[in-house]
C-alpha cells in the first residue's frame, strides 16, 4: 500500500499516501487525547482507527477503539514518530470537519457517504441505506486497498454496514 520511504521525516516528496494522515490545510479541529489504560497491549490504537471517548475520562480525553453501537468521535491521526498508540500514550484525533486518508474496501465514487466496512483493518465502503455515515469521499477509488480523502462527518453511533 505505501512505501517505506513515506515514513521518513526528511523526504520532501513522498510518493505514496499513508492511512490516517491528515490532509492539510483542511484540518483545523484536531485535538489531543490519551490511549486509555484499557487499550490491550496486543492491539494498540492505529492510525485511521475510529475512537470513542471513555465515559470516566478526566483531564484529557481518553480513547478506545470504537465498536458497533459506540459514538465515533473521530479517527486516530498518523504520526511519523509513533506508528501505534498503546495504553497511556498521547495521540491526536481528527474529528468532524477534518479530511483524512482512509482505505477503501473496494471501488468507491467521489461524493458518497461512507461507513466502516471492516472494523478489524478499518476499511470504508459506501454506507448502506439507513446505516451510519462517518464521512464523505472527496475522490474515487477503483479498487480495494486504495487510499482516498474522506471529509469526516459529525459524531455518529456506528452501525454495521451489512
Amino acid at each position: 500500500m505505501e512505501k517505506q520511504i513515506s515514513y521518513q521525516m526528511n523526504v520532501f516528496a513522498p510518493t505514496e499516501e499513508i492511512k490516517g494522515r491528515r490532509v492539510l490545510p483542511a484540518n483545523t479541529e484536531s485535538f489531543s487525547g490519551i490511549a486509555d489504560s484499557t487499550v490491550p497491549a496486543a492491539t494498540p490504537l492505529l492510525p485511521g482507527d475510529p475512537v470513542k471517548i471513555v465515559a470516566t475520562t478526566k483531564g484529557l480525553p481518553h480513547f478506545v477503539k470504537a465498536a458497533v453501537g459506540d459514538t465515533v468521535m473521530g479517527f486516530v491521526e498518523w504520526n511519523v514518530i509513533r506508528p501505534s498508540y498503546p495504553a497511556g500514550k498521547l495521540l491526536q484525533v481528527s474529528p468532524a470537519g477534518n479530511v483524512m486518508y482512509m482505505e477503501a474496501a473496494g471501488a468507491l465514487n467521489a461524493g458518497v457517504g461512507v461507513n466502516i466496512s471492516n472494523l478489524g483493518d478499518v476499511t470504508i465502503a459506501a454506507a448502506a441505506a439507513g446505516k451510519s455515515v462517518i464521512g464523505y469521499t472527496l475522490e474515487a477509488a477503483t479498487a480495494a486497498g486504495q487510499l482516498v480523502r474522506v471529509k469526516i462527518g459529525e459524531p455518529v453511533v456506528l452501525t454495521a454496514n451489512a
